[in-house]
């Protein structure tokens, strides 16, 4: 960044210095304001045909990919043989990874689980093993590129790295999977892919997914298109609209009632997943296409909230020191221990039969075995736990207490939403991702609102995302109108106003008194946002010489925002655009394009005299 002199922004409707990269980058007059009708045209660039889309699931738990040909875009096909080796058959992996003692890529999904266990405990020590880090980016409200997260062991890594490992292994397995179902392996350019995020999360952990994509070479360059942030449960939406009734739990024994979505129809979908509870509330429009009622809004209490409470109940049975000693000694032991437990959690059985490997159930700590401290829990207490053949046995009564706190928080902050005048007519409740297949959480929605709406509950609810993925990177558009989740605009230099500006903000600039800070609104908070809305504005130079400008962007939770230094008010991002042709001086012109409406926002800048562009996706890490 140049001196204080050099650091103008760009503003609107006059005579206005922009940020600069140099003592020739001074600044930028507005030869043009955005009007209403520059706000509503859409993007005229015809997007890029790509022959595949390609989605991938990244889940706190478990993940996977779906994928269709631009040929025929409603044939989504699934891989549906994960963990094959290890005798499973399923549609999903869990989310881990195992690096190497250099940090080099070992295994990812039930391999990396396997290997793990594998290994000796000396050799474990060795090696990175990374489960359930998605959260990772929810928890952390500060994230940047140089975040680091634990492995099993303690040890740390760059938390894009492991990402970006992770999402290398999924692309290579899917794009072998794509090979193999054409006899040929496809051209890298020919895949359009789609990560999904949830809905909830900020915009610093989305650009972080798209880091981790470019790290992962699944895009060659960060501002790519031909990477899409899908947010998971609007690609659910997009799903479950068009499937046929036989394709919900229910249907077979004639419990639910038979979805119709006209135009009007409104909806919840509730995105249960490992981590976070994600729900988005939409209409359909006269056009078919899907308008968002209010912005998405959720919380973490997801799967993993019942894994907690697991921890915390082997902690009651056995000790906490016991159990911090028995993950200190036997780490990976615990990590199947949780994994068998996570399996176990979905099924429709009562109770649970969690298999205790052979170290847990041969471990002593302060001279009490696993079989005594059973006996002593369960003597001592009113649950009903037992061990038996190497199992933890639990009763539905303890079951029931691990999913009590989850169902609770879900329920109460559906039974919120549903009390907002928007949705007062509302008629379903779409239930979808990993947790949703738990009947335990089916059976709560339904003896809470079944009375009220419809609860629909898709059959295979943890693919109900990845496949409506695939349907969003066909056709992102298919989602036509969001919420705007914060008011956004460019940092500006207006002429000074005697008892308009604040006289600590006055400067001037060869002869010119301005007022600098001046926040340029692009988009209001709660405002409808449609489909690649543009706003734009044309700025010119105020010196012959100048050589550029550095477009700053700010975001902030208030309508009612003047300048970029109120408290609230963000920085998240910048444009530099280069402007080395001289040739006109002070009558050149740099358009500046905002494109809204998507899951991202994308900013573009073109000097006309030069005919170079510049383009970014505001970026929320590196301020």
């Amino acid at each position: 960044m140049a001196s204080n002199e050099d650091n103008i922004p760009p503003s609107p409707d006059s005579p206005s210095p922009a940020t600069s990269l140099t003592s020739s980058l001074l600044g930028a007059t507005a030869a043009k304001s955005p009007t209403d009708s520059d706000k509503d045209f859409e993007q005229g660039i015809k997007p890029t045909e790509y022959q595949i889309v390609a989605a991938i699931d990244f889940g706190t738990t478990f993940s996977g990919y779906a994928y269709s040909f631009a040929s025929n875009r409603d044939a989504v096909h699934v891989n549906k043989n994960w963990g094959q080796t290890q005798g499973f058959l399923l549609h999903k992996t869990p989310t881990c990874l195992l690096l190497k003692p250099d940090g080099q890529f070992e295994a990812f999904g039930f391999e990396a689980t396997e290997r793990y266990n594998d290994l000796c405990e000396d050799e474990a020590g060795e090696y990175y093993y990374f489960d359930r880090f998605k959260m990772k980016l929810y928890d952390n409200k500060n994230l940047t590129q140089d975040i680091q997260i634990a492995a099993a062991n303690g040890k740390t890594q760059l938390a894009v790295d492991v990402f970006a490992n992770s999402l290398t292994f999924m692309k290579k397995h899917l794009l072998r999977a794509v090979g193999a179902h054409l006899g040929y392996d496809p051209h890298p350019d020919t895949v359009r892919w789609v990560l999904t995020v949830p809905a909830i999360w900020d915009e610093n952990a989305k650009q972080f997914m798209r880091e981790a994509a470019f790290k992962g070479n699944l895009i060659d360059k960060q501002c790519s298109d031909q990477l899409l942030i899908a947010l998971e449960p609007e690609a659910a939406s997009l799903h479950c609209r068009h499937l046929p009734d036989t394709d919900f739990v229910g249907y077979k024994d004639n419990s639910i009632n038979k979805p119709t979505f006209e135009p009007g129809t409104k909806y919840l979908v509730v995105d249960a997943g490992g981590g976070t509870i994600d729900v988005v509330a939409h209409k359909i429009r006269k056009d078919g296409r899907v308008r968002e009622l209010f912005r998405a809004t959720g919380g973490a209490w997801g799967g993993t909230i019942i894994d907690r409470q697991f921890h915390t109940l082997m902690e009651s049975i056995f000790g906490t020191e016991f159990i911090e000693a028995f993950c200190h000694e036997y780490s990976k032991d615990y990590v199947e221990l949780l994994q068998d437990f996570e399996i176990k959690k979905r099924g429709e059985c009562d109770n649970i039969r969690v298999s205790l490997p052979y170290n847990f159930c041969n471990f002593r700590h302060g001279g009490v075995s696993v079989q005594q401290a059973i006996k002593s829990y369960a003597a001592s207490s009113e649950n009903d736990v037992k061990f038996s053949s190497g199992k933890l046995v639990l009763s539905s009564a303890v079951v029931t207490s691990l999913f009590a706190d989850a169902l609770k928080q879900i329920n109460e902050h559906v039974e919120m939403l549903l009390q907002k005048p928007k949705i007062k007519d509302l008629q379903y409740i779409f239930l979808v991702g990993g947790f949703a297949e738990s009947s335990r959480l089916q059976t709560s929605l339904r003896d809470a609102f079944g009375e009220r709406v419809t609860i629909l509950v898709p059959e295979e609810a943890s693919l109900s995302v990845v496949k409506g993925a695939v349907a969003f990177g066909h056709d992102p558009s298919a989602i036509c109108q969001r919420i705007c989740r914060f008011t956004y605009g460019v940092g500006s230099y207006l002429p000074f106003a005697e008892g308009e500006h604040r006289e600590d903000l006055r400067v001037n600039s060869d002869g010119m008194d301005l007022c600098k800070h001046i926040f340029q609104t692009w988009a209001l908070t709660g405002e409808v946002i449609g489909h690649n809305e543009v706003w734009q504005e044309t700025y010119t130079p105020i010196i012959n010489n100048q050589k550029g400008i550095i477009f700053e962007f700010f975001r902030c939770g208030n309508k009612n925002v003047k300048y970029t230094d109120e408290k609230g008010v963000e920085k998240c991002g910048f444009l530099v655009v280069e402007m080395p042709d001289p040739t006109g001086g002070r009558e050149r012109a740099v358009d500046l394009e905002v494109i809204f409406g998507g899951t991202e926002i994308k900013v573009v800048g073109y000097d006309h005299t030069s005919k170079t562009s510049r383009q970014t996706y505001v970026d929320f890490l590196s301020q």
